[in-house]
């Protein structure tokens, strides 16, 4: 049977679809148990048809999480910030750090160290990039009034890392003081970001 050929516009709509599906199966089924046959059926297409836009799970769950934080970056900073209306200070920046952390805004939340490893070796999207990765520290430093002028974008590139391994580690944690880990964390990187004086 020939493949199927799509317009552009109707490939755009069948990805939307397959990316909207994700979030709601990963948050009930959790990351591993979130197949292929789970996303098609849940967005009402044909299995075979996953593969015209990923090769395998992690190269869609690696689009999913680019979708996922652009879906909610205007709803977790604010319309007002994304337009230039105000910036962010270090209180309103700890909450968007936490949510890094938040079962129902997060992927990441439902992610294992294993998943993490299968997206790193499986696809090319999280492998180490200093550039990339500078850029979307500072991405995010532009919303924020207050950063320190000598502020490492790297170090807190890797401390954001550090708080997303922490939440796919729970499990692995002492749960008596796991949210007291995640604040510690989180008052790390905003040490790193914010000029004391202000």
């Amino acid at each position: 049977m020939p493949d199927r050929v799509f317009t552009d516009e109707q490939r755009n709509e069948l990805r939307i679809v397959m990316l909207e599906a994700g979030f709601p199966l990963i948050k009930r089924y959790g990351v591993t148990h979130t197949t292929i046959s789970r996303i098609t059926e849940a967005a009402g297409i044909a299995k075979g048809t996953f593969y015209h836009f990923w090769k395998n799970k992690e190269e869609y769950l690696a689009d999913l999480i680019r979708y996922h934080r652009r879906k909610m970056l205007p709803i977790l900073i604010g319309e007002d910030v994304l337009t230039g209306k105000r910036k962010l200070g270090r209180e309103d920046a700890r909450v968007f750090f936490r949510h890094l952390t938040d079962k129902e805004k997060s992927i990441y939340a439902h992610m294992t160290l294993e998943d993490e490893s299968n997206l790193i070796h499986k696809t090319s999207d999280f492998d180490p990039d200093e550039e990339k990765e500078s850029m979307l520290a500072n991405s995010l430093l532009r919303f924020l009034e207050g950063v320190r002028p000598d502020v490492d974008l790297l170090l807190v590139a890797n401390m954001t890392k550090i708080l997303v391994l922490t939440s796919e580690a729970r499990e692995e944690l002492h749960e008596s003081v796991y949210e007291k880990t995640i604040d510690t964390i989180i008052d790390g990187i905003l040490n790193l970001i914010f000029d004391e004086r202000r």
